[in-house]
């Protein structure tokens, strides 16, 4: 419970909404029992008064019926608009909050996830938590100031029906709802995570459906798929049983309390305590009541889903970051000399991939290392980008990586990673990713050292043609290509490069050797790591290093 109350402290100015909310509420539920019992009492003074011949004044009355019913309904709008408002805007804030968090987990701490879990607790399991405020925290709210309130006002209208309805709401408003949480406490829990493994499930068998097809595993996957959803099912259909009950009990309750209020009631009107109006008043105000407690078994059916969806949900977010920025260090490089002092590092935990690694790239120099697979090539570049810890010494400029900002850090580095991602925009948008304020001629000086210039200009849209989803759009050579462009335009003192030619063919592969040779010659102003297994891309080095295992 506390987990979920701390999304909610995310932005302050949400307070005034949901308080406004939980207010309007009240007003709403007290309009409409005042407006029952005022309609009673009036219907049956009227009538009192038609068979005595007695003086009745029914302007007084007749207004507040008016007035309480105009009430209820511009309340209930009101009510409404507001306290969704007050969830779009949580849940606004949430997602951005969210995402700034995911941001420094990756990849280390993500990689742990599957994509569709990830993507599942940012945007399924962030929804479900629009139940919380909405279905959960106003509801109960509401429910308990109302039906103290209607406590209040039956000890000043009748104190032995208080007495009674006090019994049958504590059973209809705490009971009830006590029994329902009890109940509905692991089958939502269940729900919420068979739910977030249905999804990831999905989302896996979307992203490999080639492979899927190429081994005909499809219908084990749909098997998979099936069976996971049945367990939801079962789950939910378990909750719908359980809401059934709260239904029934609160019938039960209701009228067990209007019963009794009507016993209580009529030895007061035949001892002439009361007026006899006043019995009718009683009887519809107690029926209104209910619709107060009636808000609590529900809400507290809800609770069990909505608090596992936020504990997967805090889970990621609360997890350590693996590079945590220096907030006391302001230190700026003085260079860009990238120097590797006995650095030990790896992908899990006790199981090194590099170990004691001593490695110096020279200011406005380059270096190649080649490899083969599993020697920790690509690590040496997600550590210089800040994506991973490391043992040891790693020093740009002289200064510690560690000690420089991350934003410091962002702003003298490019890289193009071993899977680079494109964004479903055009090709101008995913190639001023790094530098919006490049003008025209900067561009086409990046896709001319990336050799992409042919290619973009024989397109029908050029520079804004759409890659599509992923760069579904283009192939992956040219994907690759594209990625390089962005790094070039950012044009920083250092450029890392994980595998730049792979997917490409040997003349457009020599084509872009070439053109990097070009752009970052022994003039060049540029500190660049080259990581390959490539025989073309050792020409960009000025030094070439065989990185061997552990």
């Amino acid at each position: 419970m506390i987990q979920i109350v701390r999304f909610l402290k995310i932005s302050r100015r949400q307070w005034f909404w949901m308080v406004a909310g939980i207010v309007l509420g009240v007003v709403v539920i007290a309009a409409n029992t005042l407006l029952m019992a005022l309609s009673g009492w009036f219907i049956a003074s009227m009538a009192v008064s038609g068979v005595s011949g007695a003086s009745f004044n029914y302007f007084f009355p007749s207004a507040g019926i008016r007035f309480l019913a105009i009430t209820r309904t511009v309340g209930r709008y009101a009510e409404r608009l507001i306290t969704h408002a007050a969830t779009f805007r949580i849940l606004s804030d949430l997602r951005v909050w969210l995402f700034k968090r995911f941001v420094p987990l990756s990849p280390a701490c993500l990689e742990r996830y599957a994509g569709g879990d990830v993507a599942g607790r940012l945007r399924a399991d962030v929804d479900a938590l629009e139940t919380f405020y909405l279905k959960i925290i106003a509801p109960l709210a509401v429910g308990i100031i109302s039906i103290v309130a209607a406590l209040f006002f039956l000890v000043w209208a009748s104190p032995p029906s208080a007495a009674v309805m006090l019994l049958f709401l504590l059973l209809a408003g705490a009971g009830l709802p006590a029994l329902v949480h009890r109940l509905s406490e692991e089958p939502g829990r269940k729900s919420a995570v068979l739910a977030a493994e249905l999804r990831s499930k999905v989302t896996e068998g979307l992203q490999g459906v080639e492979e899927l097809i190429l081994l005909g595993a499809v219908e084990r996957q749909a098997a998979t798929v099936d069976g996971l959803s049945a367990r939801v099912i079962v789950e939910q259909e378990h909750l719908g049983r359980i809401n059934g009950l709260v239904l029934g009990g609160m019938a039960l309750f209701a009228g067990s309390g209007v019963a009794a209020v009507l016993v209580t009631g009529s030895m007061q009107v035949a001892s002439h305590q009361i007026p006899p109006p006043n019995l009718v008043m009683l009887l519809l105000f107690s029926a209104s009541i209910f619709e107060a407690a009636g808000l609590l078994p529900s809400a507290l059916n809800l609770l069990p889903a909505a608090q596992e969806s936020a504990s997967r949900v805090f889970e990621l977010a609360d997890a350590p970051i693996p590079v945590p920025d220096n907030h006391v260090s302001s230190t700026v490089p003085a260079g860009n000399e990238i120097c590797f002092k006995n650095v030990t590092a790896s992908y899990l935990p006790g199981e090194p991939v590099v170990q004691n690694l001593f490695l110096t790239i020279p200011a406005n120099g380059s270096v190649v290392l080649t490899g083969t697979s599993g020697v920790g090539k690509s690590l040496l570049i997600e550590i210089l980008l800040r994506f991973r810890t490391y043992e040891g010494s790693i020093t740009v400029g002289g200064v510690e990586i560690r000690d420089v900002p991350k934003e410091t850090l962002v702003g003298i580095i490019a890289a193009v990673p071993q899977h680079p991602h494109l964004f479903n925009g055009t090709i101008r948008d995913n190639i001023m990713l790094g530098n919006e304020a490049a003008d025209d001629e900067q561009i086409q000086q990046a896709l001319s050292d990336s050799a992409l210039e042919t290619w973009v200009a024989g397109l029908p849209l050029g520079l804004e043609t759409t890659v599509g989803i992923n760069g579904s759009s283009v192939s992956g050579g040219e994907a690759r290509r594209i990625a390089l462009a962005r790094a070039l335009l950012k044009n920083v003192p250092i450029l890392l490069l994980d595998e730049p030619t792979e997917g490409l063919d040997a003349a457009t592969e020599r084509e872009v050797v070439s053109r990097l040779k070009k752009r970052f010659g022994a003039t060049g102003d540029t500190s660049m790591l080259v990581v390959s297994h490539r025989p073309a891309c050792l020409a960009l080095g000025t030094s070439v290093i065989l990185l061997d295992g552990v």
